[in-house]
């Protein structure tokens, strides 16, 4: 009978142990922990907030996620992937960002770490390179960068139409040459210029993801193309700079101006006619693969995943913005989203915002 308890006993702690195991993710964030709103050299919140929603997630998901953030240092961004092969994670999330990393996993012992990508990946030639090394990348997730990119430029048209009869005359921003996010968007622009002659590019330049090289630049191209009317900005803060330098200039009602990630106005007179975002969201997205994945291997194995996500910021979608910008997600309950949950919810912007919605 005492050795029947004790089996018993035995039985209901490896059941427990099983039922509450966690799943330990390393994250290594390529952008800044937090820089404030008001700081002019700031990149935007974009990263910070990656890793916040990346961790509302993973409380509800019962994973276990550390960030390190390498604040835009892709020495520091190698160090911290070294140290965290180190620890032995059950996943490492990690993002290409100007292309680095490749080239960099084929001279470490990944010890067969599974790998994931998030946002951005290697093209296919570095993957097939990196499995031949052995390492184990195991998926990734991309936004359509591309057909975002092209978005912008065909809303930017559409808005300029609206105010001004005349040519829209284009300055592009670029966020930098070589991260793939980057090289997309910049691809969807070309797209859009290919199908409207009637649209004249007069200046093309990186700022390096940057709202004072915006500022900057943008600045001095007014003085040099005072017939600039449109601006297509790779991000938000890039958007800023020059919405910025349009009101030092007094000529921000003569412009339109675009970019990416939903980010919050720095100043009350600094405003975006057009920002698309969404993609922050998929730092959420990649945690429920990994969690479907454990739960369900057979029917949910992890893969590469290229998803068009980009969207408008519009009225209807302001509470899940503002919800985002603040830090606030926690509302959500993400385990309504995973695939291997019955009735489980289509992991979209518009779903989450319903969400959001319900709870509030």
């Amino acid at each position: 009978m005492r050795l029947w308890r004790i089996f018993c006993i035995y039985s209901l702690l490896c059941f427990c142990a099983t039922t509450h195991a966690t799943v330990n993710v390393i994250f290594i964030n390529p952008g800044f922990d937090k820089q404030p709103s008001t700081d002019v050299q700031s990149t935007g919140e974009f990263w910070y907030k990656v890793s916040n929603i990346m961790q509302a997630a993973a409380d509800d998901l019962n994973i276990t996620l550390t960030t390190h953030f390498a604040n835009r240092n892709h020495i520091t961004m190698k160090a911290l992937i070294a140290d965290a092969i180190k620890s032995k994670p059950d996943y490492l999330i990690l993002v290409d960002e100007k292309k680095v990393l490749s080239d960099y996993l084929t001279t470490l012992n990944t010890h067969d770490i599974p790998i994931y990508f998030l946002l951005n990946r290697p093209d296919k030639l570095k993957l097939s390179t990196l499995k031949q090394r052995n390492v184990h990348v195991i998926g990734s997730v991309v936004p359509g960068n591309q057909e975002a990119g092209k978005h912008l430029a065909t809303l930017l048209y559409q808005q300029h139409s609206k105010v001004n009869s005349g040519t829209m005359n284009l300055l592009a921003l670029l966020g930098d040459y070589t991260t793939p996010a980057a090289i997309k968007r910049r691809a969807g622009l070309a797209n859009f210029l290919a199908e409207h002659p009637d649209v004249t590019l007069v200046a093309e330049d990186v700022a390096h993801w940057s709202r004072q090289q915006s500022y900057t630049k943008t600045f001095a191209y007014l003085q040099t193309v005072p017939s600039i009317n449109a601006i297509w900005c790779a991000n938000d803060a890039i958007a800023f700079g020059a919405a910025h330098a349009l009101n030092a200039q007094q000529r921000r009602d003569t412009a339109v101006v675009g970019g990416f990630n939903w980010d919050s106005a720095p100043a009350e007179d600094t405003y975006l006619d057009i920002s698309m975002g969404g993609h922050v969201l998929l730092g959420a997205y990649a945690l429920l693969a990994i969690y479907d994945a454990t739960k369900k291997p057979q029917q949910f194995a992890i893969q590469h995943e290229d998803l068009t996500f980009f969207t408008q910021k519009k009225p209807m979608l302001q509470p899940l913005i503002e919800h985002i910008n603040d830090g606030e997600l926690g509302k959500i309950n993400f385990l309504k989203f995973a695939r291997s949950q019955a009735n489980h919810l289509i992991f979209t912007v518009e779903n989450l915002s319903k969400e959001l919605k319900n709870t509030l």
